[in-house]
């Protein structure tokens, strides 16, 4: 009697609720990613802990909840974040140029802080150790030509992996995201056997050139839907674009 009604209660129980920094919720299993970008005025936000993100404020934020199979196990996850050289394989859609395109023209990762201390993409015992990560990468267009720093936190069933600019970011000698004021998170949480969670968070700080960096919500958002494919094993290019125009 006691174990049928300790059943009920737990089917009568409301679902927890998410936490008060994650503003999306997840999609099912093969339902297109939750996406939204905020600007500075929409509201509040207050990173998760683990980030190690000290600053809340921010000109635009970026969040993307996405789920996805996955039947390789963690450390191949793992594995496929530590490759920051295959990054340049990674396309978006342009809702300006109505194609597919190249994100990364370059990345790889880094000995030092030197963007010409090349070295050979992350093994699955650095990415473990916890500790931080260089790499550099650039994009196609816009500002995020540098060098990052990288620190991933990985556990049984949850991965944690976020990235800032070491230098600030500039165009044209003019700077316009001071260092550590462009970061970029992922946390993945296994579901079950094969089913993943991702959700993401870019965030650009207050500090960030607001005429550069907002009025661009699509490219943030098909940039996210990229990289999510990217690491959930997808390829990039293979799915209607979260935004098309």
């Amino acid at each position: 009697m006691r174990l049928v009604t300790l059943s009920l209660l737990f089917l009568c129980s409301p679902l927890a609720a998410a936490p008060a920094w994650q503003w999306l919720e997840y999609p099912s299993t093969g339902d297109k990613p939750n996406s939204k970008v905020w600007q500075s005025t929409s509201r509040e936000w207050t990173p998760p802990g683990d980030l190690g993100w000290k600053n809340q404020d921010y000109t635009v934020l970026v969040m993307l909840a996405g789920s996805f199979q996955w039947s390789g196990g963690q450390d191949a996850l793992l594995e496929r974040i530590g490759r920051i050289s295959s990054l340049t394989s990674v396309k978006y859609w342009t809702v300006t140029e109505q194609r597919w395109t190249q994100l990364f023209v370059e990345s790889h990762a880094l000995q030092s802080a030197d963007k010409s201390a090349r070295r050979n993409d992350f093994l699955l015992q650095e990415l473990k150790s916890g500790k931080p990560l260089l790499f550099y990468q650039r994009e196609n267009r816009g500002i995020s030509e540098g060098v990052y720093r990288m620190r991933v936190s990985s556990k049984p069933g949850r991965i944690v992996v976020t990235t800032e600019n070491v230098n600030p970011l500039k165009a044209f000698l003019v700077s316009l995201i001071g260092s550590g004021e462009f970061q970029n998170s992922y946390i993945i949480e296994q579901r079950s056997d094969t089913e993943w969670r991702y959700y993401s968070t870019l965030r650009a700080g207050r500090g960030a050139y607001s005429l550069i960096i907002g009025g661009h919500d699509s490219s943030f958002i098909n940039r996210a839907a990229a990289l999510f494919r990217h690491v959930s094993g997808k390829a990039t290019d293979s799915e209607p674009p979260l935004v098309i125009k």
